[in-house]
């Protein structure tokens, strides 16, 4: 804060305007402080979900080969389902808290500063648009955590399945972990909703997209289980799509994720992967922001000039291209000189059958 006024010499620690003043000039540099921390965080949670995958897949045979047939074997395989589907029960504890003692609290002190300076006569017109996304995409790497789990609790219930084991155990082991996946898959797909009415309300392209890719995963492993689904998957393709078609530089490297997910709603292939080339990339470039590159664009968005050239939610927009006026073949038709042209053709037939 300003010790003293730099005319006059007199203190003014607890003069109002000097301190609004030191606020608004601090208010920038504590949100690219914020920023840099706040992106270290994600793509470290985000290389531990990676790291997480990678280690299911991996073991996935292992687990497998332990599980046995028979009523003996029940407490042993309910063990290792129960240990398999806490993997990545720390990371999930870990976003969620981060997300909520953190993330959420500095984007509720940042709208209230911003609320509190903003209505204060001193240099309204400095304060810069403030469109926070931190805890969004916070909310979107729980998901995906959640859609790890839901998607390997369905790999388990193969493997269960696989042991052609009628006994009591088995059974109930096989209904359990199917009911539980079930409701989970509902309940995650159904809570992205708000996440993507969010995502529209303050125009996050990308992360828009993503979120509803998460979504229709959730609405394919329903379908695997033969359970019922209320998604507009037609509306989610059709908006997918557009995003990914409007903002090629963004929301666009997820087209490759929306193509092969698409595949799997029709039935040519079996499962869609989110964790494609371009759908890490952004992830990964959230840590190289440098303090001091922070910008902001048209919408509010935070973004590292240093890292990207533009916002990496928004971006270049590309209009669609109109649809074609539907052609009038009349207007091209010269009724009395088709006539002629059919009688000159007839007339000339004619004379060369003679």
């Amino acid at each position: 804060m300003v010790s003293a006024c730099p005319t006059c010499g007199k203190g003014c620690k607890k003069v109002r305007r000097y301190a609004l003043h030191h606020q608004l000039l601090a208010f920038k540099g504590n949100i690219d402080q914020m920023h840099t921390k706040l992106s270290r965080k994600m793509n470290m949670f985000m290389e531990q979900l990676y790291d997480g995958k990678i280690k299911l897949d991996k073991t996935f045979n292992d687990f497998r080969e332990r599980l046995r047939p028979g009523p003996l074997a029940g407490r042993s395989n309910a063990d290792l389902v129960r240990y398999r589907g806490n993997t990545l029960e720390e990371i999930q504890s870990s976003i969620r808290d981060f997300k909520d003692q953190v993330v959420q609290l500095f984007e509720d002190d940042i709208a209230k500063l911003a609320v509190f300076l903003g209505i204060s006569p001193v240099f309204v017109d400095d304060l810069p648009d403030i469109n926070l996304c931190y805890r969004l995409r916070f909310e979107t790497l729980f998901f995906r955590s959640r859609l790890i789990i839901v998607e390997e609790s369905l790999r388990m219930l193969g493997a269960l399945r696989s042991l052609g084991d009628n006994s009591e155990h088995t059974t109930v082991l096989i209904q359990g972990l199917e009911a539980l996946t079930t409701d989970e898959a509902n309940i995650n797909m159904k809570a992205l909703n708000t996440i993507i009415t969010e995502c529209e309300t303050k125009n996050l392209k990308r992360l828009e997209a993503e979120t509803r890719l998460i979504q229709m995963c959730f609405h394919i492993l329903l379908k695997d289980l033969g359970a019922a689904s209320n998604l507009k998957v037609e509306g989610s393709l059709c908006r997918t799509l557009s995003l990914c078609r409007t903002y090629p530089d963004t929301a666009g490297v997820l087209l490759v994720t929306y193509n092969a997910i698409k595949l799997v709603l029709s039935g040519e292939r079996r499962q869609g992967n989110l964790y494609t080339r371009g759908s890490r990339r952004i992830w990964w470039s959230w840590p190289v922001h440098k303090v001091g590159n922070l910008e902001e664009c048209v919408h509010g968005h935070q973004y590292s000039a240093s890292t990207w050239p533009g916002c990496p939610e928004c971006g270049r927009e590309v209009p669609p291209s109109p649809k074609p006026e539907p052609v009038n073949p009349k207007k091209f038709l010269d009724e009395d000189a088709f006539v002629v042209a059919m009688r000159t053709q007839t007339f000339s037939a004619a004379s060369y059958r003679t």
